[in-house]
Parts: structure tokens; C-alpha cells; sequence
């Protein structure tokens, strides 16, 4: 009779190899579900661990994953280089991966970086569901989420004040006189969209000023798409332009200002524009813009932080959510009207 193999346990389980080596070297947290359904998968097979196969099993990879929507994007870029200053402290290196913001792209790069036996994994999830972030989470995989939440999933998260910030920069347009005011969104099915779109809504809101349809624009994650988006709301509001576009991104910032260089169109003169975005990225613009400038050293310095914790403590413990807090810079993007 051949012998059974941690493959096949972990086909019968439904779980990963990594997380069947996990059971059987008590080296990583594991939900006590999952520890209960290996061992009894175990069990049922009569499987006998080879110590010479689990040793080899117990080596450490030393490499982190960090999957994010865009590998070019500088925002993602300045975090990965953030986390690697501090991950490489312990001799881990960052593997980079980019999911083009398309859920099963991501979840295919989390399954190969568990297949490598990545040690932990810090993911920008374009995924609302998160599923199969939840399953890893579960198995025991150190997990990560940054920029962005996924409700329902137990593990560490760390995000910004987007709500605040957007409101602070829309309530910035309106004390300058402006009423008709556009937004260029990323995908609302991710939190940071939808909260960056709230904030928006609730500074109108709270000077009772009306939403228009048709000055809200989603931009995708790709900067032809923001273009795209800024020149159709133009040529269809020929009439009734926006005196302001708020940008959710640097990204959004970038298309939206082709868009309106392309058209003509002079910021702050034809049009003001606010962003959120990275301050040195945003500097290189002309005028230089006023921003919600996101602290991209600190969401990646604490992502590695909590990477080293989890995995030099080996043991379950409370997560939490840590939120950074964006700085307001006021610049030459807003006209007084």
C-alpha cells in the first residue's frame, strides 16, 4: 500500500500543504476548526508524518507577499518600499505582485504565494468578498490588509481616515465659494471608495448642497479611465460645468488633469481641483495641488511591524485596526470664486 502523502491530506481537508505543515509543526496559529478537520483528515487516512520530510517542511522562506491593484501606482510603491526597510531587518524579502484590481487575478497570486510558502501575506484587496483571504486567515496564514477593509475577516487591518479627509478637502472647495462640485471615484465595491465617497456627500450635505448625478464619475484604477471619465462628463455638461473636481487618488489626479490639458482646460482657472494622493508624486504637478496627503512611510512601516510581531509570536492573540491619519496640504489648485 503507497504510502500517504500531506498532499493528499491536505485534498481531503480542502486546505493548502502549507497548512497541513502548519498542523503538524504547531509553528503558526491555526483556527481550532481547521487544526480539528486536518488531524481528523489525518486520522482517517492513517497518516504518518516523515520527520525527515517535516524538518525540510519547517524551513523558513523568509519571503513576504504584498498584492496589491496596481504595481505602477507610486502610492503602492512608496508602501512597498516603506515595508521592506523593516522587513528586511529580519532577513525577509518582499515578493511585489499586482492583481490589475481583477478579484480572481488576486486570488490566483494568493494561491501561488501560499503554494511558495510565503510566511505572511499584506494584501490591497480588490476583492469585496475577500473569500479566499478568509480561508487563508483561517488556515493560519499571517494576513495583512492595508488601504482597504473586507468586513468579516478576523485579522489585522490598517487603513486612513478617508471618511475625515474627504470631507475636510470637499468642505475646503465649498468655503471658497464652490457649489458644483465633481467627483472622480475609484470602484465603490472597495472600502476606501466608498468611504472617500461619503466623506464627499457628507460635507454637501452638511452645507446643504445638492449631489449632482452626473458630476459623479468612477474612474476604475487606470489613469485612461479617469481621462476617459473627466472628457465624457465635460462634452456632456458643455453647458454646466463643475467649478471643481475632487480626485479619490493620485491616479484619478493624473487622468483627470490629461483630460483637462487635452480640453484646455487651466486648473485653477477653468476648474479647481483637490486629491488625495502622495506629497512628493504631487509636487511634480503644475500648479502644485491641494491634497490629502497620504503617509505611505507609515502605512508600510507599520504593516511590517505587525508582520514581525505575528511572526515572532507564533500564538493567536487580538487583532486590530490601526488608522493612519492623512495631512491636509493647501497649494495652488483652488480658485476663490
Amino acid at each position: 500500500m503507497n504510502k500517504i502523502t500531506i498532499k493528499e491530506v491536505a485534498e481531503k481537508a480542502n486546505v493548502s500543504v502549507s497548512t497541513v505543515s502548519r498542523v503538524l509543526n504547531n509553528n503558526y496559529p491555526v483556527s481550532d476548526r481547521v487544526r480539528e478537520e486536518v488531524l481528523q483528515c489525518m486520522k482517517d487516512l492513517n497518516y504518518q508524518p516523515n520527520g525527515i520530510a517535516r524538518s525540510l517542511k519547517n524551513q523558513k522562506t523568509h519571503m513576504i507577499g504584498f498584492v496589491v491593484a496596481d504595481i505602477s501606482n507610486p502610492f503602492f510603491m512608496q508602501i512597498a518600499k516603506a515595508m521592506e526597510s523593516v522587513i528586511s531587518n529580519e532577513d525577509n524579502n518582499l515578493v511585489f505582485c499586482s492583481s490589475d484590481g481583477i478579484p480572481h487575478k488576486e486570488q490566483r497570486l494568493l494561491e501561488l504565494l501560499n503554494e511558495k510558502r510565503v510566511e505572511a501575506i499584506v494584501v490591497a484587496s480588490s476583492d469585496p468578498t475577500g473569500s479566499y483571504i478568509k480561508q487563508l486567515v483561517e488556515q493560519g496564514m499571517p494576513v495583512v490588509l492595508i488601504d482597504r477593509k473586507i468586513p468579516g475577516i478576523n485579522t489585522d487591518v490598517i487603513v486612513e481616515d478617508n471618511f475625515n479627509a474627504a470631507y475636510r478637502l470637499t468642505e475646503y472647495l465649498i468655503k471658497n465659494g464652490h457649489q458644483k462640485i465633481a467627483i472622480i471615484n475609484v470602484s465603490l465595491a472597495i472600502s476606501v471608495g466608498m468611504e472617500r465617497f461619503d466623506g464627499f456627500k457628507e460635507a454637501l450635505k452638511h452645507y446643504g448642497l445638492a449631489m449632482s448625478d452626473h458630476y459623479v464619475l468612477q474612474g476604475g484604477f487606470q489613469r485612461q479611465d479617469a481621462c476617459a471619465a473627466v472628457k465624457k462628463m465635460i462634452s456632456e455638461n458643455e453647458n454646466d460645468l463643475p467649478t471643481a473636481l475632487f480626485c479619490s487618488n493620485n491616479i484619478m489626479a493624473e487622468g483627470a488633469i490629461i483630460a483637462l490639458r487635452e480640453l484646455g482646460l487651466k486648473i485653477p482657472d477653468d476648474i479647481s481641483l483637490v486629491s488625495f494622493g502622495t506629497k512628493d508624486l504631487l509636487e511634480l504637478i503644475d500648479p502644485k495641488l491641494t491634497i490629502a496627503a497620504q503617509n505611505t512611510y507609515a502605512l508600510g512601516s507599520k504593516a511590517g511591524q505587525i508582520i514581525l510581531e505575528r511572526l515572532n509570536s507564533h500564538s493567536l492573540y487580538d487583532y486590530k485596526e490601526y488608522v493612519i491619519v492623512s495631512e491636509m496640504i493647501i497649494r495652488d489648485s483652488v480658485k476663490a470664486i
